[in-house]
């Protein structure tokens, strides 16, 4: 196995259609809700875990690891180059599974139940806002991080090797996400003061995602400080979540679909982090500790496929089924055994690959494409479960 945990991000990646049900989503929120500690925890003098912050990943013994880069689950975690606290996504795609529960089951019980939560027990819903709250914002609702050499705080997963600071575009999107599911949430529980606090907390992340990131180009910069580049699956994912307002995602397409049909962003319907013509960091992050070309510093995704084909569609529908017939393509490449090989990441320029049968490769994209609708409906036993943040389109991928 390439990695040998539960990890959280990748299992809520897989959420969002009828895939998993919802007895299983249960399962999961109750093991990461036991994992959340109610009081900052100093590992070490180079690293804290702060309070209700939610784990990288759970090993199979049940002990939470923290941080990237390591399966200890003691006091060796953390530190450089990993941070000197936890990524700071993990707290949003908890909400994200909460919410998918409440969508599987129609019942708003489990939010309502009380569960075991670190040392304590407390309401489900409680433990969410707490937990929304633990990633550290500014003024204006947005995540933000501290100096690279000293605090080092990795935005989210999918970027655990890259150094950032400043204002993090990532992670406040799917902070806006986290805040429409809360508003829902407590919608069903019918608690209207609470779901209105959400929804207006919602429109004001939008309104400073689009103010904040939105360079003059159509891109959006994936930091304000350390990391301040146009950011390539930040810029997709905030059009398809709807986190950025009409004219910003229209000039975000338009240039998702200038770096299409310049090949500077996509190869074989699979994307990069950064545009290979972004010559100030010679087509690479500013500063990450993964070697040139490989891996969240110039491999090419499966991941944000999804994403960007519905972004993509909004301003150039043509390329958008290009785009689609060629990730289709890159799929439908199997083993000897009948299965995908799915990887993780490639670079077709060098022939280095990772991770086969890589289930965020296959299903995320699905989930994207199926809650943009840009995919049919699925067959009977198979019922969608849009998203609160989906991006409606005319388009249909067949």
């Amino acid at each position: 196995m390439g990695y040998p945990a539960f990890w959280i991000r990748d299992a809520v990646m897989m959420l969002g259609a009828d895939l998993v049900p919802a007895g299983e989503v249960e399962g999961w929120i109750r093991l990461m809700a036991s994992t959340v500690r109610d009081e900052d925890w100093r590992v070490h003098p180079g690293a804290i875990v702060p309070a209700y912050a939610v784990p990288d990943h759970i090993n199979f013994d049940g002990r939470p690891t923290f941080y990237p880069g390591t399966y200890d689950s003691g006091v060796k975690q953390g530190g450089h180059p990993y941070g000197k606290f936890p990524p700071l996504d993990d707290q949003f795609y908890f909400i994200a599974a909460v919410h998918a529960h409440w969508r599987l089951s129609r019942s708003a019980a489990l939010f309502r139940a009380r569960l075991a939560a670190g040392s304590t027990a407390m309401e489900l819903a409680e433990l969410c806002e707490r937990v929304y709250q633990a990633a550290p914002s500014g003024r204006d609702g947005l995540v933000v991080a501290g100096d690279v050499d000293s605090d080092n705080a990795k935005d989210w997963g999918f970027c655990d090797t890259v150094f950032k600071s400043g204002k993090l575009l990532f992670p406040s999107i799917l902070k806006y996400n986290a805040a429409t599911q809360l508003a829902a949430l407590f919608a069903a529980a019918g608690e209207r003061a609470k779901s209105g606090r959400y929804r207006a907390e919602a429109l004001r992340l939008r309104k400073s995602i689009s103010k904040t990131f939105r360079r003059n180009d159509g891109w959006l910069r994936s930091a304000t400080l350390a990391g301040n580049q146009p950011d390539i699956w930040g810029t997709a994912f905030a059009v398809w979540s709807g986190a950025v307002d009409p004219s910003a995602a229209m000039a975000a397409s338009r240039a998702l679909a200038t770096a299409y049909r310049a090949r500077t962003s996509v190869r074989n319907g699979l994307v990069r982090q950064i545009l290979t013509d972004d010559a100030a960091n010679g087509g690479l992050w500013e500063k990450s500790v993964a070697p040139a070309g490989t891996y969240q510093n110039g491999g090419y995704w499966g991941v944000p496929a999804g994403w960007y084909i519905a972004a993509l569609e909004r301003s150039d529908p043509e390329a958008a089924r290009e785009m689609a017939k060629e990730f289709v393509a890159f799929l439908r490449n199997v083993r000897s055994d009948g299965l995908s090989e799915a990887w993780e990441w490639v670079n077709p320029d060098t022939g280095k690959r990772n991770n086969p049968l890589y289930v965020a490769t296959i299903v995320l994209p699905y989930i994207s494409l199926l809650q943009a609708g840009l995919l049919p409906t699925p067959a009977a036993g198979l019922r969608s479960a849009p998203a609160e943040c989906c991006v409606p389109g005319p388009l249909r991928i067949r």
